[in-house]
C-alpha cells in the first residue's frame, strides 16, 4: 500500500502547484513554462534519482527509451490545453485523464482491478468532475468550443504519458525512468518552439510576476517524484486515479487559507472522491 501515500502526496502538491502555474499564466506563456518545466527537472529529478537509487541507474534498451522520449514529447501539450479557454472549464475536462491510464493499461499491461476497485474508481472521477465544474461561466466560453478540444487532448496527453510511464517503470524502476526521462525532456524543448513561435519571447525572469510559476513548476516536479515512484508499488489505473483529486484538494486549500466556502456541489464532490479513496485504498 505505499503506493497509496505517494500518490495521495502527488495529488498535494499538484494542487499547491497548479494554483501558482495558473495564476502565473498572465506573464508567463505555455511555451516557457514547458522550457523552465523541462530545465528544472535536471535540476532536481536527476539528483534525486541517482541518490535514491544509490547511484544505480541502468542503461533501458534503444526502443524503451523511445518509449521515455514519446512520453517527455506528450506531456508537453500540458500546459499548453490548461491556459486554453476558461481555465475552469478546460480544467474540468483535464480531470478526466484516468480514464485514458485505465483503458491502456487494461488493454497493454493486462492490469484487473476488483469490482469494489472500479467503483471507487468511477467515484473519484466523477468527484474530481463535479468539484473542477466552475460556478459561473464567463460570457461567450461556450460559444467558443475550443476548450473541448484542449481539455481533450490535455486528458489524453496526461493519461497516455501517464501508461508510457508505467510501461518504462515496470521494466528499469522509478528512479532510472526520471534520470532519463529528465534528459528527454530537454530533447524535446525545441518542439515547443517549432509549434509556438507566437510566444518565443522570454518572459521576465527577474519580475515578481515570474515567482509564481518559478515556484509552481518546482512543486510540481516533486510531486511527480511521488507519483513516479507509486508507480513501482501499484496498479497504474489506482496510482493515476488517487492523483487526479487534486481539484478537491485545491477547494480544501482555498477554504483553510483563504477562507473561501465549499459549495454543495463541491461538498457532493468531495464526498463521492473520500468514498472512492476509501474503496479502493482502504478495503481489502
Amino acid at each position: 500500500m505505499l503506493w497509496f501515500p505517494l500518490a495521495l502526496g502527488a495529488a498535494l502538491l499538484w494542487s499547491a502547484g497548479g494554483v501558482l502555474v495558473k495564476k502565473g499564466f498572465t506573464a508567463v506563456s505555455p511555451l516557457w513554462n514547458n522550457i523552465l518545466n523541462n530545465l528544472l527537472s535536471l535540476f532536481i529529478w536527476i539528483p534525486a534519482a541517482l541518490l535514491l537509487s544509490r547511484f544505480r541507474v541502468p542503461l533501458p534498451p534503444w526502443w524503451l527509451l523511445l518509449v521515455i522520449l514519446a512520453a517527455a514529447a506528450i506531456y508537453q501539450v500540458f500546459y499548453y490545453s490548461l491556459s486554453k479557454g476558461q481555465i475552469s472549464l478546460t480544467g474540468t475536462l483535464i480531470a478526466a485523464y484516468p480514464i485514458f491510464t485505465i483503458v491502456l493499461a487494461h488493454l497493454f499491461l493486462g492490469e484487473r482491478l476488483a469490482v469494489w476497485q472500479y467503483g471507487g474508481l468511477g467515484l473519484i472521477l466523477a468527484g474530481g468532475v463535479v468539484v473542477a465544474l466552475p460556478e459561473r461561466v464567463q460570457a461567450g466560453a461556450l460559444r467558443d468550443l475550443s476548450w473541448i478540444l484542449w481539455g481533450f487532448l490535455g486528458a489524453c496527453s496526461l493519461g497516455t504519458g501517464d501508461f508510457l510511464s508505467k510501461f518504462s517503470v515496470n521494466r528499469i524502476g522509478p528512479y532510472a525512468h526520471l534520470f532519463y526521462l529528465s534528459i528527454l525532456f530537454n530533447l524535446v524543448t525545441p518542439l515547443n518552439f517549432l509549434f509556438d513561435p507566437e510566444h518565443r519571447s522570454a518572459p521576465r525572469v527577474l519580475s515578481l510576476t515570474f515567482l509564481p510559476t518559478f515556484l509552481g513548476i518546482i512543486i510540481h516536479l516533486l510531486g511527480a517524484i511521488c507519483f513516479t515512484v507509486a508507480f513501482a508499488y501499484g496498479p497504474a489505473s489506482l496510482v493515476s486515479s488517487v492523483s487526479s483529486i487534486y481539484p478537491a484538494l485545491v477547494v480544501l486549500l482555498a477554504v483553510r487559507f483563504l477562507r473561501e466556502r465549499i459549495t454543495w456541489k463541491q461538498g457532493l464532490g468531495i464526498g463521492a472522491i473520500v468514498a472512492g479513496l476509501v474503496l479502493i485504498g482502504l478495503v481489502r
